[in-house]
């Protein structure tokens, strides 16, 4: 593979692929590996995964994510205009580090939603098992990971046995699991098996890239049979500032893996393309942390409990008697030190003291938000500060000895209304992405009268039937500290103060995992191919525009990274069979 810095020629090469994120690594795997031949240029807007720690290891990760070098802010809000903090990672091979629980949709989710039977999506799940070669981690739990997991079983929760490869696959219908997957970091806490390690990157001749290239416009025309062709794209040099239109070979196809980005590229051709459905069935997991506990002194967390390798679902039908399907709710765990967790932490904290003023004009200026992240994780600091204080006053003989191991979780599920993009009437968002934008409506807590409205029905009932859990994993902080945490977030320690919780929550604070699917579903804006393999993921109306990643599905119930590689192995599979 050759980096490159600059390439005037897009028309040698076969197949351009727009991002290289999860969806776009799976895709290169199994493209290149099924097909001949074909000269292949990848175009991500971020850094080079080979050339900064920043995005190798898991500390520097933390970090950079939080002080923004790798995570933009979406411009999303409800429908009433209320500002939604909901961002994207960009990086080579994805940003599930962060969030990086490995677990398969059900094949029936999967079939349902993408096409084609139960076998064949056991066998691409086998496919990409393999790709990854994960070991039991079971076997590999950590101390802490062993506490929640005694403690959730004690709570009538079951560990789910399905697994394909190591990898949890999720089971229908089932109340209380238990998912133990495994990380992507090694006992060193280095990214060893990430989207990025699917591939020989350096080692393919036929397999070029450039980053700091974002795409910033499709130029499409009329072709033969009255589909629409892209025959050329405008891409923005980040290091030099510099714009540059490129002309694309009569055969060469185009694979959308831009994530939020690829409905964007492709809505001003909505109605060229005659393809409304384009922008539409947008979704993302709404996150609710559930308090901040402090972890008994016989228990050390690891560097790894940061993210604790394993998390818990349960399913919920507000209405008992209701025939629809059940909001699957999904509870992660982290611990560590204050120091440790201060980015995470910080980062979180932004959706609760900045007031919903400020967090509109944040979410339009990157230096508003690296600003506003810089005071959060100072409050948080001078917090501890704080707590050193006291307890040096309360303990002389222990000035400087004290610190404190924490445990959090939060619950997140998907929002029950889809939502959509819209172009945006901004004009400093044009300023500041170089090209036309959009926002992103998640509509999200919609009904004036939350007792009606699923969203806040499903956050009441998980959060209250997971307290007691909470109790059991940590103790709560001192009443002062309660105090405290409560002023700023509302978050809740006793099953009175949850509906409290929300109601702020769903008009001040709402926040979401960085999970964003849909906009180009399949089915509706792009081809399932079950007519012709070679269609699969084509976007309607066009000759040579595909798409590959998690645009192309509605929002998974558990964590989405697995169906983001799914999608991208699913259509180079398909891409590549005999016509």
């Amino acid at each position: 593979m050759t980096q490159l810095t600059q390439c005037d020629r897009f028309q040698d090469y076969d197949v351009i692929v727009v991002g290289s994120g999860n969806g776009a690594c799976a895709f290169l795997r199994q493209y290149l590996a099924a097909s001949t031949n074909q000269k292949i240029l990848v175009l991500e807007e971020g850094d080079n995964f080979f050339e900064t720690s920043d995005i190798t290891h898991q500390r520097n990760w933390t970090q950079s994510y939080a002080e923004e070098n790798i995570f933009k802010l979406h411009n999303a809000h409800t429908p009433n205009n209320l500002p939604i903090l909901s961002g994207r990672a960009c990086t080579m091979g994805g940003g599930g580090s962060i969030n990086y629980t490995m677990i398969f949709e059900s094949s029936a989710w999967l079939a349902q939603h993408l096409g084609h039977d139960l076998a064949y999506w056991d066998d691409r799940k086998a496919e990409l098992a393999a790709a990854f070669h994960r070991d039991n981690p079971a076997h590999t739990l950590t101390q802490v990971a062993q506490h929640v997991k005694k403690e959730l079983k004690n709570h009538k929760f079951t560990v789910n046995e399905e697994n394909t490869g190591y990898i949890p696959v999720y089971t229908d219908g089932k109340l209380r699991q238990i998912h133990i997957f495994p990380t992507q970091f090694n006992e060193f806490g280095q990214r060893t098996a990430s989207g990025v390690s699917l591939l020989s990157w350096y080692e393919n001749d036929r397999l070029d890239f450039m980053t700091r290239h974002r795409v910033l416009k499709l130029h499409i025309t009329e072709d033969e049979g009255a589909l629409q062709r892209c025959h050329a794209i405008t891409v923005l040099d980040l290091e030099r500032e510099q714009t540059h239109t490129y002309t694309l070979g009569k055969r060469t196809k185009l694979i959308l893996c831009a994530g939020a980005a690829t409905p964007q590229l492709l809505y001003e051709h909505r109605t060229q393309l005659q393809n409304l459905e384009i922008g539409k069935h947008v979704n993302d997991h709404i996150l609710l942390p559930l308090g901040i506990y402090l972890l008994n002194d016989n228990l050390q967390p690891t560097l790894k409990d940061q993210y604790i390798s394993l998390f818990a679902t349960t399913e919920i039908r507000p209405d008992v008697d209701s025939t629809e399907e059940a909001t699957v709710c999904n509870f992660d765990f982290f611990s560590g030190k204050l120091d440790v967790l201060l980015y995470l932490i910080s980062h979180l904290f932004l959706a609760f003291w900045v007031p919903n003023g400020i967090k509109r004009w944040m979410i339009q200026s990157p230096t508003v938000f690296r600003f506003l992240k810089r005071i959060s994780r100072l409050l948080v600091s001078i917090l501890n500060a704080i707590d050193d204080l006291l307890w040096s006053v309360v303990h002389p003989d222990q000035i400087g000895k004290h610190e404190w191991n924490l445990i959090s979780a939060i619950v997140k599920f998907n929002i029950a209304r889809e939502g959509y993009y819209t172009p945006s009437t901004s004009p400093l968002l044009s300023t500041q992405t170089h090209h036309s934008s959009y926002d992103i409506i998640l509509r999200c807590f919609e009904e004036s009268n939350p007792e009606k409205d699923r969203d806040f029905q499903v956050a009441e009932q998980a959060i209250k039937n997971q307290l007691g859990l909470m109790g059991a994993l940590g103790t709560p902080p001192h009443r002062i500290f309660q105090c405290l945490i409560r002023l700023l977030t509302r978050m809740p320690y006793n099953q009175d103060q949850v509906e409290k919780y929300i109601r702020h929550y769903s008009r001040n604070d709402l926040l979401t995992e960085q999970h964003l699917s849909g906009g180009c579903i399949f089915g509706k804006a792009i081809d399932m191919g079950l007519e012709s393999p070679q269609e699969t993921g084509k976007v309607l109306g066009s000759q040579n525009i595909y798409v590959a990643d998690l645009s192309a599905a509605p929002l998974p119930r558990v964590s989405p990274q697995m169906t983001a590689y799914l999608i991208g192995h699913h259509v180079a599979t398909q891409l590549c069979q005999e016509s």
